[in-house]
């Protein structure tokens, strides 16, 4: 077997669903037509930039991603995508720089209009823990490197339980938001993280399955989105006509209809399928989902 073949067969084995068959009919018969198919290159790898870990519905830029991978079907050729982990939008980045430099004025005894009434009065301990968060997001534009010197520092010299118990350790509350401010969440998070500070509590940072748990109240859009998505790819794959102006965009997006590009589509619809499923089993929800077979 060609490295190829065995990359296309391989894949599902990690489509970024947790708890579910490694192969099921639908991964079974997708990888049957691509073993009868003549796949070209630019097929395999633009299917290899399609939804599972590392590029997920928790991702601030997901939905930027998953339409330059329906660009790519269409215009039969790889690109760039967007959306993966770690792919903070320069949006983000300034407005981490700007809460940063909010935390170090309310540190400082200034005021801090957002972020003021969350951190309540001052005291030593909540201004040490401000300050090395402000530290920590003013450092975070100028990458990891400078990022965990600032960590590390503030781990070593904090005086105060709450300041240490922030920052120190991979999976403490402020490396673990920083290491997925690629999250929709991110400015979510900062908010419980200040909250935190001005109760003086260890703050809840939600990321991956929990950002996700949370999406109902705090962005219902996104999961809008996604059914939107998966209903076009399923008319497509009927060869039914798209129901409204968005459904005949993706269309468009999508291309012309041929064996490859309809087990694209099908590739594409089974990944965003086994997103959704496992959203649903956090939600407790359940959708009615066509089937390829």
């Amino acid at each position: 077997m060609r490295i190829s073949e065995k990359r296309i067969l391989e894949w599902w084995e990690a489509p970024g669903i947790e708890g579910r068959e490694a192969f099921d009919e639908e991964i079974v018969y997708l990888n049957n037509q691509a073993e009868s198919l003549s796949l070209p290159r630019w097929a395999v790898l633009v299917r290899d930039l399609m939804p599972r870990w590392g590029f997920e519905p928790c991702a601030h830029r997901f939905f930027d991603g998953l339409e330059q991978v329906m660009g790519m079907i269409g215009a039969g050729k790889p690109g760039r995508r967007l959306g993966s982990c770690g792919d903070v939008p320069l949006a983000v980045h300034l407005r981490l720089q700007a809460l940063g430099q909010e935390f170090l004025a309310w540190a400082a005894g200034k005021e801090a209009r957002e972020l003021g009434p969350l951190l309540g009065a001052r005291t030593p301990a909540r201004m040490e823990a401000a300050r090395a968060v402000g530290q920590a997001l003013s450092a975070f534009a100028h990458g990891w490197v400078a990022t965990d010197e600032v960590l590390e520092s503030w781990a070593e010299r904090a005086t105060h339980p709450l300041t240490r118990n922030l920052v120190d350790g991979e999976d403490a509350p402020l490396p673990k938001l920083l290491r997925h401010a690629c999250a929709y969440n991110v400015l979510a998070n900062v908010r419980r993280l200040a909250q935190a500070i001005g109760e003086e509590q260890l703050p809840e940072v939600r990321v991956c399955q929990e950002a996700l748990r949370e999406l109902p109240h705090a962005a219902p859009e996104r999961l809008e989105q996604l059914w939107v998505v998966l209903q076009a790819l399923a008319r497509w794959l009927k060869k039914e006509p798209p129901q409204d102006a968005v459904q005949a965009h993706l269309f468009s997006m999508l291309g012309g209809r041929d064996p490859v590009r309809e087990w694209l589509v099908a590739s594409l619809y089974k990944s965003l399928k086994l997103w959704q499923v496992h959203i649903d089993r956090l939600l407790g929800q359940r959708h009615r989902l066509f089937s390829l077979i």
